[in-house]
């Protein structure tokens, strides 16, 4: 089976890889820091490409007199405290909180002013104002702000911006929750936890709370178009498959991806048969809190990554230069048999932009 699309390098090698470029290094166990960052963030979606880019209605301007629905309305909300949010006009100026929730708004033609950033200029992740490569453009094209860098939340930094919805991760690197009282003195706050819901249903939620209910459903009826053609033109391997992330801190450890995460669901819409880590190899599922991934030490990879295909997710260069290099991939069947599929950087977090890039990576992998 062909490999796919190159990785990319990046400029400066961390201790740990991309997923952590949202937050500090933090010098703790290497579950921990993917479960700070929040792994399945927003499901599937499109990105990079000129389609993509330019397809997800972010050349749009909100006009209120043309929302959908009524107003005042009442969304369902993530936040513990309250499971419902009224809100009594359509936002007219949104701040993200979430770099991960900051591309569904874009998909849906929201009107974001600003948003919260990871460490800019990371290759393959981030550009110079820290926003995710798959929905830079149109953050450009809509004029958005950088808030602030998710390593120091500020609701002084939002309230500049005079918000009439802010939208905040529940869980993640890039979640705002610390300092939620100060955001609700300032306009209503939308929860949002990515970490359980698809990105289909992110944007469809997004959809709902900014009056876009007719752009959201456009932009998961497209992608669902292309995923329906792809199915078509794609080869599934035989066999099982097994799909995770590599640790870029020369460990050999890996991050399972479960059928609770966008990427894998996104396989298995495909036809791929997923293989299922044995029960006797398991690490820790999320801290307890979610069950998206399962992390396995280097000694146990092999034991835990049974299929006889390898999806590999985030793949930048210091995931490529373990695989290359640690004997944990290196002996493994599906590296000496050419079984190994590599995704692109910004596939370990999923919107409708990043969706499309994995669909794209797959339907080279996997196609004639």
């Amino acid at each position: 089976m062909s490999t796919s699309s190159p990785a990319s390098s990046p400029a400066t090698r961390r201790p740990r890889r991309g997923l952590d470029l949202l937050l500090p290094v933090v010098p703790a166990l290497l579950v921990a820091v993917l479960l700070a960052v929040g792994l399945s963030a927003c499901g599937s979606g499109s990105g990079g490409s000129d389609e993509a880019s330019g397809s997800a209605g972010t050349d749009q301007a909100v006009d209120p007199a043309s929302a959908d629905g009524d107003w005042p309305r009442t969304v369902q909300t993530d936040d513990d405290t309250d499971a419902e949010l009224t809100l009594d006009a359509q936002p007219e100026t949104i701040v993200s909180t979430s770099v991960t929730l900051t591309g569904s708004l874009l998909a849906v033609g929201a009107p974001v002013v600003a948003s919260g950033a990871t460490a800019p200029d990371q290759e393959g992740l981030s550009d110079s104002n820290g926003f995710f490569l798959q929905w830079s453009d149109a953050a450009q094209e809509q004029g958005v702000e950088v808030a602030y860098e998710n390593s120091a939340p500020e609701a002084e930094s939002v309230a500049q911006y005079s918000p009439d919805l802010i939208v905040v991760a529940k869980t993640g690197g890039d979640s705002a929750m610390d300092i939620i009282d100060q955001l609700r003195d300032v306009a209503p706050v939308l929860v949002v936890d990515y970490g359980t819901r698809s990105w289909q249903d992110v944007t469809t939620l997004l959809g709902e709370a900014t009056g876009q209910e007719e752009q959201a459903e456009e932009v998961v009826s497209d992608f669902d178009s292309k995923v329906a053609q792809a199915k078509e033109s794609i080869t599934v391997p035989e066999g099982d498959t097994s799909a995770f992330i590599v640790a870029g801190d020369d460990s050999g450890d890996a991050m399972v991806l479960t059928q609770e995460s966008p990427q894998v669901q996104l396989l298995t819409e495909l036809g791929f048969t997923m293989a299922t880590v044995p029960a006797d190899v398991q690490g820790e599922e999320s801290m307890g809190e979610r069950g998206d991934i399962i992390e396995l030490s280097g000694e146990n990879v092999q034991k835990g990554l049974v299929g006889e295909n390898w999806v590999v997710v985030a793949a930048d260069q210091a995931t490529r230069d373990t695989m290359d290099s640690n004997e944990a991939y290196t002996t493994a069947a599906p590296v000496r048999d050419d079984k190994v599929s590599y995704m692109p950087s910004t596939t370990f977090r999923l919107d409708y932009y990043s969706a499309q890039e994995m669909l794209d990576a797959l339907t080279e992998s996997y196609s004639g």
